[in-house]
């Protein structure tokens, strides 16, 4: 059977059904807009929870950040000190060690019965040897000697009925 239409164009109905292509086509945006929505709620959902887990390890740590922050403060504070001491320490010399290098050059007729030290960084050396010569002997060498700057003889006697002459000297070492 063959149907004609004799209605005239504006009201004849259409051969593509506009108002079921509407509302398909609406269904199909909004399933569209309602799971990219789906989907971007759900991605800020995940990055929510991984931000979250972040800050509780970050939690978890910073006890132990806070100790290695000190441990690397302390640490600093002791190199500066040990370097300090090392500075310290190259410039100035022990006064034991000043004063076995004393006794270490000292000729062997020179007996020491005081070392003190005194103002200044200077030591005051007293004894007594067996005549002058020997204490005359024993200044020369200190006076070429290589760590200590300054020596001068501030006393020297020899009493009649003693067999030794008793002696002050006053030296300055290098580096006091």
């Amino acid at each position: 059977m063959i149907r004609i239409n004799l209605l005239p164009l504006t009201e004849r109905q259409s051969k593509w059904p506009v108002d079921r292509l509407l509302i398909i086509t609406g269904c199909l945006l909004s399933l569209i807009f309602s799971s990219l929505y789906s989907y971007n709620i759900f991605e800020v959902w995940n990055m929510e929870s991984k931000l979250q887990e972040t800050r509780n390890q970050y939690q978890l740590l910073q006890p132990t950040r806070d100790i290695m922050v000190s441990a690397n403060n302390k640490q600093q504070l002791i190199n500066k000190k040990q370097n300090l001491l090392a500075g310290l320490t190259k410039e100035h010399q022990s006064l034991h060690a000043i004063i076995q290098h004393i006794t270490g050059v000292s000729p062997d007729k020179i007996w020491f019965t005081e070392m003190v030290k005194g103002d200044k960084g200077t030591i005051q050396i007293k004894g007594w040897a067996k005549n002058y010569p020997e204490i005359a002997q024993f200044m020369k060498i200190m006076e070429n000697d290589q760590i200590l700057i300054e020596s001068a003889l501030t006393n020297v006697e020899k009493k009649d009925a003693a067999p030794a002459a008793t002696f002050e000297i006053v030296v300055k070492p290098r580096g006091i």
